[in-house]
């Protein structure tokens, strides 16, 4: 269930220390979430905003502070809009999606679905082909889960978020396969 795999991360934020879990926005509802995302969004979407509308910025803040994972930090439904137009030409994106996750350089984690059908989760990054690389949002936080479970995402001795590509690869390998 995403809402146990949205606690988990949290807690696991919480654990290490991560300055972003205060800063998370509290979660909206499904009208406005349906005013960006159109009729009846996959339930992950809903849930996803619902969960959280981004984070809160502050005076000081680098881009580590607010990431929730390596390079990526939660996006409210504004920021997410925004997005939306700068990649409106990807094919593999459509017409029925929406940025969950996105980074300083334009990268984005985001929901891809087809109307009355779950979402999928492409990963757009710039310069790159998108690619679908989860099956569900759940997976995705999963999958993220496992990684902070084994070492693939950890704090620096610089006290960043970083990763372990092949650890990463590993975790993602025996969940998404």
């Amino acid at each position: 269930m995403l809402s146990r795999e949205l606690e988990a991360l949290v807690a696991r934020l919480a654990e290490l220390g991560r300055p972003v879990v205060p800063w998370l926005v509290p979660g909206v509802d499904v009208g406005q979430v349906e005013q960006v995302a159109g009729v009846q969004p996959p339930a992950e979407v809903i849930d996803w905003f619902q969960w959280c509308n981004g984070v809160e910025l502050r005076e000081g803040q680098v881009q580590d502070d607010i990431n929730v994972i390596p390079g990526y930090s939660p996006l409210s439904l504004r920021e997410a809009s925004e997005l939306m137009d700068e990649y409106s030409d990807d094919p593999v994106l459509g017409s029925h999606w929406i940025p969950l996750l996105g980074g300083p350089g334009g990268d984005v984690y985001a929901a891809v679905w087809a109307p009355g059908k779950a979402a999928r989760v492409a990963g757009v990054l710039v310069g790159e082909s998108t690619e679908i690389e989860f099956s569900s949002v759940e997976q995705m936080v999963a999958v993220f889960n496992e990684c902070y479970q084994r070492g693939a995402f950890y704090v620096d001795n610089e006290g960043r978020l970083a990763m372990d590509p092949g650890l990463y690869e590993e975790a993602y390998g025996e969940i998404v396969s």
